[in-house]
């Protein structure tokens, strides 16, 4: 383990929802430490999750393209260079309505490595220090009513 990672050593980890968890795909690369993670994932033009919280803090920079984010009742659509928080144990989804893939920047605090997620997480910590990680956060779908908030946006007919 180290403080630092070459970038070619953070494994891409493609992720196909199909159902429960959503539709569309994703590629993601992670890296954490004991109180936070950061990933980059490209998402695939149609992707889309289910509703779903869990108690990491999260803020999202978009690098490429446009993706919607909500959180509960509201929707915000999401373009190159935009910043959105969604705050730990808030209802969310997310939706790359447009043509394009979407790239974004994600931070977690706690990290979100519970789960599936710590699949191909890189750990970025002192050779000899004991990992003492907080959480960790953890997707957990829900129910909700997902299409009302949509047509608030005209998203859906």
């Amino acid at each position: 383990m180290s403080l630092h990672v070459k970038a070619q050593d953070v494994p891409e980890r493609k992720r196909v929802h199909d159902g429960a968890r959503g539709q569309g795909s994703m590629v993601v690369r992670k890296v954490y430490g004991n109180s936070c993670d950061l990933m980059v994932a490209r998402r695939a033009p149609g992707y889309k999750t289910k509703p779903h919280l869990h108690e990491s803090d999260q803020i999202n920079h978009i690098l490429e393209g446009e993706i919607w984010y909500f959180v509960e009742d509201e929707g915000f659509l999401c373009k190159k260079g935009d910043f959105v928080r969604i705050p730990g144990n808030a209802i969310q989804w997310e939706w790359n309505c447009s043509n394009a893939e979407a790239i974004v920047i994600e931070t977690h605090s706690p990290p979100m490595i519970g789960g599936q997620s710590i699949e191909g997480a890189v750990a970025l910590f002192k050779d000899g220090v004991a990992q003492e990680v907080q959480g960790p956060g953890e997707n957990k779908f829900v129910s909700y009513d997902t299409e009302r908030v949509e047509r608030k946006y005209n998203l859906t007919a």
